[in-house]
């Protein structure tokens, strides 16, 4: 079951889902808005990236904040972004991450593979959820700090979960930028 604009409001109200900073303006018929922060993950050219291979990843990227500056992103550019929101989901719910058509109609696309958010993400401290931000205009586009990016749904599951993803330390928990990938965390690549 998606939770409606109003049980959103009711849990944020209770102190079961976080949105800081929160603004009642962004919550909607079904989902509450989460407007972009200043901070991106840029990816470089390299020869080849392996993810098993931890130096390779982190050669590949490199933080860039652009302290409330537009940020261009040119045409088949892909880099991370995070939400300006900071966001704890509890143990009974799940979220998702879905686009804004605002956006999607400038051939942006915001999240292109993992729109998943995991119970318990941010249950120990907010934290922003990470936006694969992909430009599929053949134009560069301006994304501007603060403006709404995409839309955060919540799922009821059948019972909340024992131990949430926090709990569970979760490659990425506690994020509080875009990071890389962290799949050398993992065990070795498959054979």
């Amino acid at each position: 079951m998606i939770l409606s604009g109003e049980q959103i409001r009711e849990y944020i109200r209770q102190g079961r889902i976080i949105i800081k900073p929160f603004d009642k303006q962004l919550i909607g018929p079904s989902q509450i808005d989460l407007r972009l922060s200043s901070k991106f993950r840029v990816f470089k050219p390299t020869n080849l990236v392996d993810p098993f291979d931890r130096r390779s990843v982190e050669k590949n990227t490199r933080l860039v904040d652009t302290k409330g500056a537009p940020f261009v992103i040119r045409p088949g550019q892909l880099v991370l972004g995070v939400t300006l929101e900071k966001v704890a989901v509890p143990k009974d719910l799940v979220a998702s991450i879905e686009g804004r058509s605002s956006i999607a109609r400038m051939g942006v696309f915001i999240h292109i593979s993992s729109g998943h958010v995991n119970p318990g993400s941010g249950s120990r401290n907010p934290i922003p959820v990470t936006l694969e931000i992909l430009n599929m205009n053949p134009a560069p586009v301006k994304l501007y700090p603060g403006m709404r990016v995409c839309q955060l749904l919540f799922y009821a599951m059948d019972k909340a979960v024992s131990r949430g993803y926090d709990d569970l330390g979760g490659k990425y928990a506690g994020k509080l930028e875009p990071s890389g990938s962290l799949a050398f965390r993992e065990k070795s690549p498959p054979h």
